[in-house]
């Protein structure tokens, strides 16, 4: 029964103590009022640095896209005469073996 007489003034004493850490805090807040202050701009520019990040990303791909564009056909004619290159050494490869044979049968011959 005396319990229930001793509850009020804990609960009291209890919203006091919460009042206080309370009141500390916000003193703590305002001793950093420049850090919140700087903070708080940061919060508001945000929106804007976003769009600006994702318009300058928006901007880079379409560049990259043109870059495709633009080096695909010049992939194609680097293939074509990549291919056109083995083409000639294997020609040329055929005309040194014929030149050799060549000088084999004149060396072969009488008189030259």
């Amino acid at each position: 029964m005396l319990d229930r007489l001793a509850i009020p003034p804990r609960l009291v004493l209890r919203a006091l103590d919460d009042l206080h850490t309370v009141a500390e805090t916000l003193r703590e807040l305002a001793a950093h009022e420049g850090d919140l202050a700087a903070l708080a701009r940061s919060v508001q520019t945000l929106p804007r640095v976003e769009d600006e990040l994702s318009a300058e990303i928006a901007s880079l791909r379409a560049e990259v896209k043109e870059l495709r564009q633009w080096l695909d056909p010049l992939h194609r004619e680097l293939t074509d005469l990549d291919d056109t290159a083995e083409a000639l050494e294997k020609s040329l490869s055929t005309v040194n073996e014929s030149i050799l044979g060549l000088q084999t049968l004149l060396k072969k011959l009488p008189g030259i």
